[in-house]
């Protein structure tokens, strides 16, 4: 066994040998009667130097390797039948190397002829060529490996000096080192191969450590979409619900504010109502962007691409947002190109764009500062809709959390101005589902750049794609 390693290490690494070991005995079980056999072929007459030995000495010296074989099919057969006490296991195998190691003992024996020293020396040749092979093959494990050896080569030497001959002491030598040079050599291998058992070892557990982890995160994942599919559909239905009373709201405060059913008696009612219609406005605009980004995350939103004009579509656009610009004695300029027609996109969707990036424009730029809307045609037939200010810009470390929903970089300013954080999360979202692209160029002090790049066809399938795109 190894020293240096834990009892479930070399747990593991016996089970390992004994699995190598069984794995040789189908082997055994032809090429040793075969070996045997072939062996015997010399002495039988055929080349009388080497002597003619009798009949029934040849078949019991290849009728023992047979009978071994038996044995090596019934081990086999019970070994994947049950293997589950290793010990046992290895004390079966051991004896029964043992039994083959004195079998080709005994084939000294039995192929020896007195006085004949070209016949000791081919049965020597044999026994060498067997020490060796069983250095190569019952090298995993020490117990084996002497038990498939160290029999053979005592009763080979025992030969020797049973009726010694002139050459007894040279062949004993013969035999002696190369015993002992095997088992050197097989101690070498096994070093080996328990270096490359512990290697197969560290990497099989990391790879069930890692299977695991995957497993792991596969499941964290599905209960993150699992989630997040709940909370959409949760966002969805509260939304719609909320909808239908704020309309009511908006009606009633209108007619109220309005007075549209006649005077309403206190002026300071009047007033109330405009503040309950201007808040419920503000809400339900709220609401609608939180339907409209909870619709991305779930793919349902429904975009209808085709051919637009974009001066028509982006001017109509920028009615929305003219009039506050106006309060604050803003620059609003819009730049497009004449010759700039054919952007395909939905129009709903490009104008929703076109609010956004022009709301966050007003809303973050001081009073009399400049605002620049322009759309231009790009060489790959794409399109590019920017929107640029002046106003204090955004630090270059936090481009990428200004697409996150609800979030705003710098809470102070972003509560003087207000808004919600949603509005270039629907930017990127839109713009992503007809398989464009939203991004910012900005540093602090030195305004806002904002690009939306649509391509020159819609692609077949952009809502499925892009369902997490808010999740970035």
């Amino acid at each position: 066994m190894v020293s240096g390693i834990g009892t479930a290490d070399k747990a593991r690494m016996l089970r390992a040998r004994l699995d190598f070991l069984i794995t040789t005995l189908p082997v055994t079980t032809w090429i040793n009667p075969s070996w045997a056999a072939l062996s015997v072929l010399p002495f039988t007459g055929l080349v009388p130097t080497f002597g003619v030995i009798a009949p029934w000495r040849l078949l019991l010296a290849v009728g023992l390797h047979v009978f071994n074989s038996i044995i090596a099919v019934w081990l086999s057969k019970e070994y994947r039948r049950d293997h589950s006490n290793d010990k046992a296991w290895l004390g079966n195998l051991t004896a029964f190397q043992g039994l083959v190691s004195v079998s080709w003992g005994l084939f000294a024996w039995l192929l020896w002829a007195n006085d004949n020293p070209v016949n000791h020396v081919l049965v020597v040749v044999v026994i060498v060529a067997i020490l060796w092979v069983y250095a190569f093959s019952r090298g995993t494990h020490l117990g084996v490996l002497l038990a498939a050896t160290t029999p053979t080569a005592l009763l080979t030497i025992a030969r020797f000096h049973y009726h010694p001959s002139e050459i007894a002491w040279p062949l004993t030598m013969i035999v002696a080192v190369t015993y002992l040079y095997s088992v050197a050599f097989a101690h070498i291998s096994r070093l080996r191969y328990d270096a490359m058992l512990r290697t197969k070892f560290a990497n099989d557990d990391l790879a069930v450590e890692l299977r695991s982890a995957r497993d792991e995160a596969l499941k964290k994942r599905f209960e993150a979409e699992a989630a997040n599919a709940s909370k959409t559909t949760f966002l969805a239905n509260m939304s719609h619900e909320l909808r239908t009373p704020l309309n009511a709201i908006l009606g009633f405060s209108d007619l109220i504010g309005n007075e549209r059913l006649g005077p309403v008696g206190t002026a300071r009612y009047k007033e109330y109502a405009n503040d309950i219609n201007s808040s419920g406005s503000h809400l339900l605009s709220l609401i609608n962007d939180i339907l409209d980004i909870a619709k991305i995350e779930s793919g349902k939103m429904e975009l209808e691409p085709r051919q637009l004009n974009p001066r028509t579509v982006i001017e109509q656009a920028l009615l929305v947002v003219i009039a506050r610009a106006r309060e604050k004695e803003q620059l609003l300029k819009v730049e497009i190109e004449e010759d700039s027609t054919g952007l395909v996109a939905d129009e709903r969707a490009l104008k929703q764009i076109v609010i956004n990036l022009a709301s966050n424009a007003v809303k973050f730029t001081p009073s009399g500062g400049k605002i620049l809307v322009s759309g231009l045609r790009l060489a790959d037939g794409g399109y590019e809709i920017r929107v640029e200010d002046n106003g204090p810009g955004i630090p270059a470390d936090l481009l990428d959390t200004v697409f996150v929903p609800f979030n705003q970089i710098d809470n102070r300013y972003s509560r003087q101005a207000g808004g919600t954080g949603l509005g270039l999360s629907l930017v990127r979202g839109l713009t992503n589902l007809q398989g464009g692209r939203a991004w910012i160029e900005s540093d602090a002090g030195a305004g806002v750049k904002a690009f939306v790049y649509f391509p020159p066809t819609l692609p077949c399938t952009v809502v499925d794609a892009d369902k997490e795109l808010l999740r970035a």
